[in-house]
């Protein structure tokens, strides 16, 4: 009975309450985020167990270091930014294991492809494969707002809403991310 009159806190409150030691208050945030956390971490991965181990991962995670949650930005947020550097990072050392798949297989695209067609593959696998870390050379909340935006497709609503910003606010910052991570690019390129 008690949870009842604990779902209409905001989780800035429950997160207060869980320090305090109210375990009610952790099952309470998690059934609130656990479905947005799958969701990302079934994007990068593509499969349900793994995200679904993902998903427990990063939670635990979460709350183990609950208390270094400063309010500076909404939980949320805070949440989605341990999400995503645990995909990626979980994708880059799945990356690293399949490696020699991926040769095999190429070698194999390139005997079926013309060589112009088996050259745009290639340059857009490279791309693919270089943007997540390019994103990890932004800052934060220029990563944050990209992903979101692009990854999760959330709207510029959603992200006025996430970000407590103005539409033009949002906007704004999407176009600077956006600027960065070309700039990221081309300097990447260019090495």
């Amino acid at each position: 009975m008690k949870t009842l009159g604990l779902t209409g806190l905001s989780d800035e409150q429950l997160i207060r309450e869980y320090l305090k030691g109210d375990n009610d208050c952790y099952g309470i945030l998690y059934c609130r985020y656990y479905t947005k956390v799958y969701s990302k971490c079934y994007s990068f991965s593509r499969n349900r167990d793994d995200a679904f181990d993902m998903t427990q991962e990063i939670l635990l995670k979460a709350f183990c270091n609950i208390g270094s949650f400063g309010g500076n930005s909404k939980f949320s947020t805070w949440l989605y930014s341990i999400a995503t550097n645990y995909c990626i990072s979980q994708t880059r050392k799945r990356n690293n294991h399949y490696h020699e798949d991926i040769i095999k297989a190429d070698q194999i695209l390139a005997e079926r492809m013309d060589e112009e067609e088996y050259k745009k593959r290639v340059k857009w696998e490279a791309l693919e494969s270089n943007l997540d870390e390019y994103l990890m050379m932004l800052s934060e909340e220029e990563r944050q707002i990209l992903v979101l935006k692009y990854r999760q497709n959330y709207s510029v609503k959603d992200l006025q809403n996430e970000f407590d910003l103005s539409a033009s606010a949002v906007k704004m910052r999407l176009l600077r991310a956006r600027a960065k991570m070309s700039q990221v690019m081309k300097l990447q390129d260019a090495a």
